[in-house]
């Protein structure tokens, strides 16, 4: 009787941690799903493909618009740069006011992130 027990306590159990398993790797697939699908917005390709998609465009209609929406996503992109460019300003006239109000370690570290961040930006800009 108390091998029974055993037994379905640690069927439970392992229900319980495959269950936990499969629901974390779903909630990342889905995420990097979502994400992949707002980056692909920032290139001509990608653009174009969504709205396509959105309004279920014949390939006559596809042929028809794709100079004016390569025309709208480099527009596009040259928003998303230049808001871009007024976050760097921003950051940096906070970064000044906080520089004196922590210690050389903490904004080093914060220097850092901003580098890591911009850096980034840079490899998308040089991507697209």
């Amino acid at each position: 009787m108390k091998a029974m027990k055993t037994k379905y306590i640690l069927l439970l159990v392992l229900a319980l941690l495959i269950g936990v398993l499969i629901g974390s790797l779903t909630t990342g697939r889905v995420t990097r799903k979502k994400v992949e699908k707002i980056k692909s917005w920032n290139t001509r390709e990608g653009f174009r493909t969504h709205l396509f998609d959105i309004m279920e465009a014949t390939k006559d209609q596809q042929e028809k618009l794709r100079p004016m929406l390569d025309s709208f996503s480099d527009l596009h992109w040259k928003m998303i740069n230049k808001n871009w460019e007024v976050q760097n300003e921003f950051y940096d006239e906070m970064y000044k006011s906080i520089e004196p109000k922590i210690e050389k370690q903490q904004f080093k570290k914060l220097m850092d992130h901003r580098d890591e961040i911009r850096s980034e930006r840079q490899k998308k800009k040089s991507e697209r």
